[in-house]
């Protein structure tokens, strides 16, 4: 039999994408305190993170709502996009733990990353997380013109690593994009769940771990049960 083959979505699967957002509003609010008044403080900050939903909501509505919401930011929302963007990947930690994992797992069947966003902002976060070399095959939606859940991301990098479908683990955090789209192609899925509940109206993923930072031996477990 062929070796078999694992996709991994970026953020909040293979780096901590919520931390770095954290870090990103502390340092807005150290450089427009003005824009955050202690009385609503803990407010927005809560309101910005439930506008980002870990990643996953349309940026334009997200800047949108900052904006609105903070107008002494005195940005335009192009502008705080322009800011989030250039910044937030900067703020990616590299976790020595699952760098050092990629590098046994790649040495033993094809690996490869599928996820949305630009090529500019993903690649920085990759290279921040010291993952660049490690994971040289490459699926971004802003580069193949496609973005997850449409299956054309998947076949992309399929056809690279020239597997079946139903010979691919795909690993992500987010139900719809991630474990409902690579499901629909056939092939077999791991949800991070950060300790959420599934949603019941989608069918359930093949596996579940609740991070992969942090907690390597339950995905390394996972695949080992699938191979």
């Amino acid at each position: 039999m062929r070796p078999r083959a694992v996709f991994f979505d970026l953020d909040d699967t293979l780096i901590d994408r919520t931390g770095a957002f954290a870090r990103y509003v502390d340092g807005l609010i150290a450089r427009y305190p003005s824009a955050f008044p202690p009385s609503r403080r803990a407010a927005l900050v809560s309101d910005i993170h439930a506008w980002d939903r870990r990643g996953g909501s349309d940026r334009s509505v997200f800047c949108r709502q900052v904006t609105a919401a903070c107008p002494g930011l005195g940005l335009t929302p192009e502008a705080l996009w322009e800011d989030m963007s250039s910044r937030l990947p900067l703020l990616v930690v590299p976790d020595d733990g699952v760098c050092a994992w990629l590098e046994r797992l790649t040495a033993t069947r094809p690996v490869a990353l599928v996820s949305n966003g630009s090529g500019r902002v993903q690649r920085t976060k990759l290279a921040r997380a010291r993952l660049s070399a490690l994971l040289p095959d490459v699926f971004l939606s802003g580069e193949v013109g496609a973005e997850k859940p449409d299956p054309r991301i998947f076949q992309a990098a399929l056809a690279r690593v020239d597997r079946a479908p139903g010979e691919v683990l795909h690993v992500g955090d987010d139900p719809e994009r991630d474990i409902a789209g690579a499901a629909r192609l056939g092939l077999a899925t791991c949800w991070v769940s950060h300790g959420r509940e599934w949603p019941q109206a989608l069918p359930p993923p093949t596996f579940t771990v609740e991070r992969i930072p942090a907690r390597i031996q339950n995905i390394a477990e996972v695949l080992a049960r699938w191979t």
